[in-house]
């Protein structure tokens, strides 16, 4: 098994690779749609408690066609404990779990099979950014550092290390409503974050992911993501 420390090599997904929930007693279901350039994808999440804190599954669909799955199994913080991520399109299907201070990876990438170890220390995993972020969110803290396996571009099937700053409150337009929302940075750590950041803004009354806006790769368009509806326990 190949062991590998965290690394900052550039690679996003548009942070769909953690969802920002309030405390969920049964369940929830989020819809986002991310536009970018001419594609659009449609982001569907079902988040129900599983303790010692909750299991999402995540699907995208491409307006293309194709579709890739994910399911997440968090902490009570958020962080994420076990990955599984199915693209039939890109022929991968892998999955991941903490393991100590270490996550491993393992699954094929077509016929090659892969088996990594990444050490990560202290530093928490957080492979569906929204979600992760949450409790920062929320919090008075000012910063942020995390860690993420990446799933396209040069950072694929590497663990990238990532910082989180608050950029201040604002009032956005969500769901035709005015919303006061906290609006946070997220990029590359040290000196490759030069190469990316994306803005994220969350619900100020209870942490809930509303908009990302950044380019999900190098040299990419502009990538816009909104919650356009949600049905549950946190839903308005």
């Amino acid at each position: 098994m190949k062991i590998a420390a965290v690394s900052t090599i550039p690679y996003i997904s548009c942070g769909w690779l953690l969802l920002a929930l309030p405390f969920l007693a049964y369940g929830e279901s989020l819809t986002y749609r991310e536009v970018e350039g001419a594609s659009i994808v449609t982001h569907i999440l079902t988040v129900t408690p599983a303790p010692p804190g909750y299991r999402v599954e995540l699907a995208s669909s491409r307006s293309g066609g194709g579709m890739v799955r994910q399911t997440f199994l968090t902490a009570t913080d958020r962080s994420t404990l076990a990955w599984t991520f199915s693209d039939p399109e890109r022929q991968m299907e892998w999955s991941a779990e903490l393991r100590g201070d270490a996550v491993i990876l393992s699954g094929l990438t077509g016929s090659r099979k892969i088996e990594k170890k990444f050490k990560v220390g202290d530093l928490p995993w957080n492979q569906l950014f929204q979600m992760g972020l949450e409790p920062f969110a929320v919090s008075a803290s000012r910063g942020l550092k995390f860690c993420s396996i990446g799933t396209q571009g040069p950072g694929e099937m590497k663990m990238g290390k990532f910082t989180v700053s608050r950029q201040g409150g604002e009032k956005i337009k969500s769901g035709g409503k005015e919303i006061a929302a906290v609006r946070l940075r997220v990029s590359l750590s040290g000196l490759l974050s030069i190469f990316w950041h994306g803005d994220y803004w969350y619900r100020q009354s209870d942490g809930r992911f509303l908009r990302f806006r950044g380019k999900n790769r190098p040299g990419g368009p502009v990538a816009v993501s909104e919650l356009v509806e949600e049905q549950g326990d946190g839903a308005d």
